[in-house]
C-alpha cells in the first residue's frame, strides 16, 4: 500500500517533468527547420555559381550580326572592293592633274598618280623589309588592342563571327587581299597625293579611313585602331613612295589577324544579348517579390545570390 501511494504521489511529477522534456525538445525542431531552409538556399546559390562559370568559360558575343553565307560574303566584298578601287582611280587621276598645276617634278607625279601597273607595282628590295614590317607591327598592336580594350573586343568578335566563320583559309588570302589593295589605293594611293603629299596628307587619309571604319557592326574603338593603322601605312607609303608596300602590309595584317581569330576562336561564339543596368535591376526587383511570395528566406543571403546570379560573363575574346 505504501509501495502504491508513491507511485500515485510520483506519477503527477513524472508526467510534468515528461512534459518539460518534451517543451524542451520543441526549439532544437523548429532550429533544424530554419537550419534545413538555409541549406536549400546554401544548394541552390552553389548551383548558380557552377551555372554562372560555366557561361563564364564559353565565349559569349553581344548584339550579334545576322548570319551571311560564303556567297554573300564574296559577293559583298567584291562589290565593296570595286567601288572603293574605281573611286581611288577616279581620283588618283584627279590627283596628277592637280599636282601638274601645282608644278611638281615628273618623278613627283610618276610615284604619287601613275596608274601604269609597272608604277603600281615597283618596289625596291630594301622596301619589302618595311611592307613586312609594318604589316607584322600593325597585327601586334592589334593583338594588344584586343587584350585591353572591351570594346574592340566586342566589336572584334561581332564582326569576325559574321564575316570569317563561314570561309577556309584560302577564302581568308582573298578577303584579305581585295580590301588591301583597293583601300590603299583610296586612301594613300588617291587621297594623299590629292590633298597634300606630306604627312598632312597622310594624316588626313588616317582619319578618313577611322571613320569609315565606324560601320558594318564596329565602333569608335575600331574606327581608333584603324586610324593608328591608317597612319602606319600612311608612313610607309610617304617613306617608300611605292602604293604596294601599304598594300602589301595591309594585305598581310589583315590575314595573319584574321589566322589568329579563327585559331582562337575554333567553335562558334553563344550570342548573348547586352543587359542594361536598369534591367538586371528589374529582373532582381522582380524574382524577390516573387520568391517572398512563395517562400520567406532570409534577407542577406537573398541578395546574395541575386547578386553572384546577375554578375556580368566576362566573355571570352580573340583576335581580329
Amino acid at each position: 500500500a505504501a509501495s502504491r501511494s508513491i507511485v500515485r504521489s510520483a506519477g503527477p511529477r513524472m508526467m510534468s517533468r515528461a512534459s518539460a522534456i518534451q517543451a524542451r525538445r520543441s526549439p532544437p525542431v523548429r532550429g533544424f527547420a530554419i537550419r534545413e531552409g538555409v541549406q536549400d538556399d546554401i544548394d541552390q546559390l552553389k548551383r548558380q555559381i557552377q551555372e554562372q562559370a560555366e557561361k563564364d568559360a564559353t565565349p559569349q558575343v553581344r548584339d550579334p550580326l545576322p548570319p551571311q553565307t560564303k556567297a554573300e560574303i564574296f559577293r559583298a566584298c567584291f562589290l565593296v572592293s570595286g567601288l572603293i578601287g574605281s573611286t581611288g582611280v577616279a581620283l588618283r587621276k584627279y590627283a596628277g592633274a592637280k599636282l601638274k598645276v601645282s608644278g611638281a617634278d615628273a618623278e613627283t607625279i610618276r610615284a604619287f598618280t601613275s596608274l601604269e601597273i609597272p608604277d603600281l607595282l615597283h618596289i625596291e628590295p630594301k622596301d619589302v623589309a618595311v611592307m613586312v614590317g609594318v604589316g607584322l607591327a600593325v597585327t601586334a598592336l592589334r593583338q594588344l588592342t584586343l587584350k585591353v580594350w572591351e570594346d574592340y573586343q566586342w566589336a572584334t568578335d561581332r564582326s569576325n563571327e559574321q564575316v570569317l566563320r563561314p570561309l577556309s583559309m584560302l577564302d581568308l588570302a582573298w578577303v584579305a587581299l581585295l580590301p588591301g589593295i583597293s583601300e590603299e589605293l583610296l586612301f594613300r594611293g588617291a587621297l594623299i597625293p590629292a590633298v597634300f603629299p606630306d604627312w598632312r596628307g597622310a594624316l588626313i587619309g588616317a582619319l578618313t579611313f577611322g571613320v569609315l571604319h565606324n560601320s558594318g557592326g564596329r565602333n569608335l574603338a575600331s574606327a581608333s585602331f584603324a586610324t593608328v593603322a591608317g597612319a602606319a601605312y600612311g608612313a610607309s607609303f610617304l617613306a617608300t613612295q611605292s602604293l604596294l608596300v601599304p598594300m602589301g602590309a595591309h594585305s598581310l595584317s589583315n590575314f595573319l589577324s584574321a589566322f589568329l581569330w579563327l585559331q582562337s576562336h575554333p567553335e562558334p561564339t553563344l550570342y548573348k544579348p547586352k543587359e542594361r543596368k536598369s534591367d538586371v535591376e528589374d529582373d532582381s526587383e522582380s524574382s524577390s517579390s516573387s520568391a517572398k511570395e512563395e517562400k520567406p528566406k532570409p534577407v542577406s543571403l537573398k541578395k546574395k545570390i541575386k547578386s553572384q546570379s546577375n554578375k556580368p560573363s566576362s566573355g571570352g575574346f580573340g583576335s581580329s
